[in-house]
């Protein structure tokens, strides 16, 4: 008869018995540190140059005769020991991990919320991952399954930790909550930083955190910082796929690039086209948010790519269309699309908008009667193109002509 149907496997978590022994350390953590404090500064320097002059095979030895008080001083007080050499700091570190406690995991957490860069502290904090997991941090488990990327960038711990928590799928602020990240400190400011520069070019991250956040966010970073977050965010992505929110703020913030493009340098030369579609959609938007099928819309989006700008006026809403050759005037309210050559819209039709004539009239049939003038010819001007309405079919005589002003007949 076999074994095991009499013998069962037995696994035991003591969870409860853990989460009592960390809340004993916590409360009484703070009596030990300033207990530390006052004996450091006679027992730190015989300490340090005890390890100095032990070789590292005999680090383990040494870790066996060290009272607790002493082990403690080492991440209590001076650590990471800048003035010390990389081999002592070296085995500072295999003291610490040798004579592990949670008391020893919190003090290094809580150095690492300002001292993140730092690269002994960040191998202490593998040493310790390895041992415990964090156990400090009380994670929960779907937490720690990710946080197993936390290693997973050699040179950058902090690296490895935003791509963890990018992959959790937990809001970041629920994320820094469970591990206990200082608010305000170093390691919030770039731990956020790293996150955004990753997760922005992602849609997944910005649907999870939502447009409003991240914004707020975003506001808050000088220009230096918000244009590199903005730069992966805006290069990765076709106009159609910009959010509007995060769009109108990089408006506010760095204006119109047609009006000033210094602030857009960062930009590559494709991104910046995109951001200049976006621009034209938004404004060809504006122009038939009164429309209620979206048909002139819809029509006039598919042709973004070959204009070169809109220039909207108001009262009434009125919409110069730019292309390489000629101009469009359309209107706000349905009627007729007028077609212009370029060269005379911007010599006559450009003139009578700017006029004050037509800037002081509070006509609106007036201003839209000045703008519609059917001469071919101006003074020796080539003007009119010719004029459509939006009835019937009207879509397929607008393609067919289209077709024909884009190929360069006229």
């Amino acid at each position: 008869m076999e074994i095991n149907q009499y013998f069962y496997m037995l696994s035991f978590k003591p969870e409860k018995l853990v989460n009592e022994r960390l809340k004993i350390e916590q409360k009484y953590s703070g009596k030990e540190t300033e207990l530390i404090k006052r004996r450091g500064k006679v027992l730190l320097p015989k300490l340090l140059e005890k390890i100095r002059s032990t070789p590292e095979e005999q680090i383990e030895e040494l870790c066996k005769s060290l009272k607790k008080v002493e082990i403690l001083l080492l991440i209590y007080e001076g650590y990471p020991f800048p003035k010390e050499t990389a081999e002592t700091v070296n085995k500072i570190n295999q003291i610490l991990t040798n004579r592990y406690s949670v008391v020893i995991g919190r003090a290094a957490w809580g150095l690492f919320q300002h001292l993140y860069a730092s690269p002994p502290l960040q191998d202490l904090l593998r040493r310790i991952y390895l041992l415990d997991q964090f156990s400090f941090l009380n994670l929960p488990e779907h937490v720690k399954v990710h946080m197993r990327l936390f290693l997973s960038n050699k040179r950058d711990l902090l690296g490895g930790l935003a791509q963890a928590l990018i992959r959790s799928e937990m809001l970041i602020q629920k994320a820094f909550e469970l591990l206990k990240v200082e608010s305000k400190s170093k390691l919030e400011a770039e731990l956020m930083r790293q996150m955004f520069i990753e997760g922005m070019v992602t849609d997944s991250f910005i649907k999870r955190e939502g447009v409003d956040f991240i914004t707020q966010v975003l506001n808050g970073y000088p220009m230096n910082i918000y244009k590199e977050v903005m730069k992966c965010y805006l290069e990765n992505r076709k106009y159609d796929q910009f959010h509007f929110g995060l769009m109108k703020q990089a408006i506010e913030r760095l204006r119109d690039p047609r009006e000033r493009m210094t602030d857009w340098e960062f930009l590559g030369k494709s991104a910046l086209e995109e951001v200049q579609r976006w621009l034209i959609q938004d404004k060809l938007k504006k122009l038939f948010e009164n429309d209620l099928d979206n048909k002139r819309f819809n029509y006039w989006r598919r042709f973004i790519d070959y204009m070169q700008d809109v220039q909207l006026m108001q009262n009434p809403m009125i919409a110069f269309i730019y292309f390489e050759n000629f101009v469009i005037v359309e209107y706000g309210n349905i009627g007729a699309a007028y077609f212009y050559h370029r060269e005379g819209f911007d010599k006559v039709i450009l003139s009578i908008a700017r006029s004050y004539k037509f800037v002081n009239s509070r006509s609106h049939q007036s201003k839209e009667a000045m703008l519609k003038i059917p001469l071919a010819d101006y003074k020796g001007i080539p003007l009119f193109i010719d004029k459509l309405n939006h009835v019937g079919r009207w879509q397929e005589k607008f393609d067919h002509y289209m077709r024909q002003y884009l190929g360069g007949t006229l």
